[in-house]
């Protein structure tokens, strides 16, 4: 924790020790306790708190209990971020889907990654890593790129759309001509197995995330768990 400095825990004194040991385990507390109080819930004295706090570097209770609120903020919303591939964020069926999926690809002749805006971005990523283990793919990111046209004469395509929310109006007009091919298999990558996008594609790969987006159009949401997805399939492929 950064509020503690660079300190050599080991040159404490056994009165430290006891006050560091309090303060490290009640971060949340810390911000909104007079210094007396830790004092008393770490059983030593106001005094020995404040010795600390110098050895710690900080002028004042005020300027560490400042700092201290700043650091736990920040350690909190890392937590939050490492958690985003938590399991509870997947439908509990996500490998056997994962598996199904990977029947398909296996034997595939083609795979487009198709995606639009950050999507499209990830798109290309998915596209090269699936080309580095050896399969014909590509990336689609301009929904008016003549698709159907280049794989006229293909057969056994999976089409792989990505879309964090499943709405978008491209992607769904896109992927609805794509609907009922017999030479393509469509998967759909979204945050929402609802959407327009997951009922009208073969497969679905869905997974829960926090929408952000700053004045309605410029989407902050992360991909984290999309790539993941992507990554796993890559893997389990390669294996």
């Amino acid at each position: 924790m950064g509020f503690f400095g660079n300190i050599d825990f080991n040159s404490l004194s056994d009165t430290d020790q006891a006050i560091y040991h309090y303060m490290s385990s009640n971060v949340e507390k810390v911000p909104y306790m007079r210094l007396r109080d830790i004092a008393k819930e770490s059983h030593t004295s106001a005094s020995s708190v404040m010795r600390l706090i110098r050895k710690l570097g900080y002028e004042s209770y005020t300027e560490f209990r400042s700092q201290f609120s700043v650091e736990s903020v920040e350690s909190d919303r890392f937590d939050d971020a490492l958690n985003i591939l938590s399991r509870n964020h997947f439908p509990r069926n996500i490998e056997s889907k994962l598996n199904q999926i990977i029947e398909k690809i296996q034997y595939c002749e083609n795979i487009v990654f198709f995606g639009i805006g950050a999507s499209g971005s990830i798109c290309e990523y998915a596209a090269r890593r699936f080309a580095s283990i050896g399969y014909n793919s590509y990336a689609l990111i301009d929904p008016t790129y003549p698709i159907l046209s280049k794989l006229k004469n293909t057969s056994d395509n999976i089409l792989v759309t990505l879309s964090v929310s499943g709405m978008t109006n491209e992607v769904v007009e896109i992927v609805n001509g794509f609907r009922n091919k017999d030479d393509f298999t469509t998967v759909a990558i979204t945050a929402d197995i609802n959407s327009t996008l997951a009922k009208m594609s073969d497969f679905v790969l869905d997974y829960h995330v926090d929408i952000k987006r700053v004045k309605k159009h410029e989407d902050l949401t992360s991909q984290i768990p999309c790539i993941f997805l992507i990554e796993q399939l890559a893997n389990r492929l390669q294996e």
